[in-house]
């Protein structure tokens, strides 16, 4: 092989590895865990269970598990028409509560998006690391904390 010939082989490997390396890291990101968005809010672990679900119907998302004790709130909202022919998508929040009963409490979110579609695929489900619905939800579950009365435990209408 000429000068010329191996360095442009040197070029072209030394171009792959550093290549391979933001490809590397690109994996490594979207298979990393992602951590949960964390707020305090300066309430009692019942008043936060009672008006994050609240918030969460208000938000049209049906609960479907929740569990004081284990300070565990789910939901998952209704299913939504995607971009692609026939695809659909629906978002799952995960909250977990910790704190003192009496306060104040830590609200740990998780936001899960799945959806289906792309028929190669299958469905898929991925953990989103930022996206509006944070702030929607803990600016709306804030707002909630500081009515008075509190809107979750207002009599039922006759």
């Amino acid at each position: 092989m000429s000068g010329r010939g191996l360095k442009m082989a040197v070029m072209v490997v030394l171009a792959c590895l550093a290549g391979c390396e933001s490809v590397s890291s690109r994996m490594s990101e979207r298979f990393a865990t992602v951590p949960p968005q964390l707020k305090l809010f300066q309430a009692s672990n019942s008043d936060v269970f009672q008006a994050a679900q609240h918030v969460l119907k208000q938000m049209d998302y049906t609960l479907t598990r929740t569990a004081i004790a284990q300070g565990i709130v789910h939901a998952k909202s209704r299913v939504i028409p995607a971009d692609s022919l026939g695809g659909t998508r629906q978002f799952m929040i995960e909250l977990r509560l910790s704190g003192a009963a009496e306060g104040p409490t830590e609200i740990a979110m998780l936001l899960r998006q799945g959806v289906e579609g792309d028929f190669r695929a299958g469905p898929q489900q991925e953990t989103l690391r930022e996206h509006g619905l944070y702030a929607a939800f803990l600016s709306a579950l804030e707002r909630t904390l500081k009515e008075q009365p509190a809107p979750w435990a207002a009599p039922a209408a006759r």
